[in-house]
């Protein structure tokens, strides 16, 4: 898994940022427009972490949650919700053993730093020469 973190959003913008909040604290974003597509990439790349906005299309948070779920090679994933609405605890508590928090947008590099520490364990943040060589594009299908 490594150092890759996995930002699933429809809105290149927010994606924009956070692929800059992420190379600051020293991690390699893998930034995906949409669930379908990042579906197919945890095929190939799995990241160390899912920020996975709740509010997109063509599917939305929940529903790529139930696909990655029924994955059992994907399903140990760790994934922060990320959204732009508040989410009570009771909307997402039927997924509260996949999730590992909940990030609202817009979000300070602080944050995200803490939100990353908390949910990774500890070898997941060390980088090697090897990630520091790759470059992190925008995926969609």
């Amino acid at each position: 898994m490594g150092n890759a973190i996995m930002v699933v959003d429809d809105d290149l913008p927010t994606l924009e940022v956070m692929e800059l909040l992420l190379k600051k604290i020293n991690r390699e974003p893998l930034l995906v427009h949409n669930g379908w597509d990042a579906l197919r990439m945890l095929k190939k790349e799995k990241p160390a972490l899912i920020i996975l906005d709740v509010m997109m299309s063509p599917i939305d948070g929940w529903q790529f949650l139930e696909e990655l779920k029924r994955n059992e090679e994907l399903k140990d994933i760790p994934v922060l919700l990320f959204t732009a609405k508040h989410v009570w605890p009771e909307e997402y508590s039927r997924y509260a053993d996949d999730i590992v928090g909940v990030l609202e947008k817009p979000i300070s590099l602080a944050e995200l730093k803490t939100a990353l520490e908390r949910a990774l364990p500890p070898d997941a943040s060390s980088r090697t020469d090897d990630d520091a060589h790759c470059t992190p594009q925008i995926r969609s299908g």
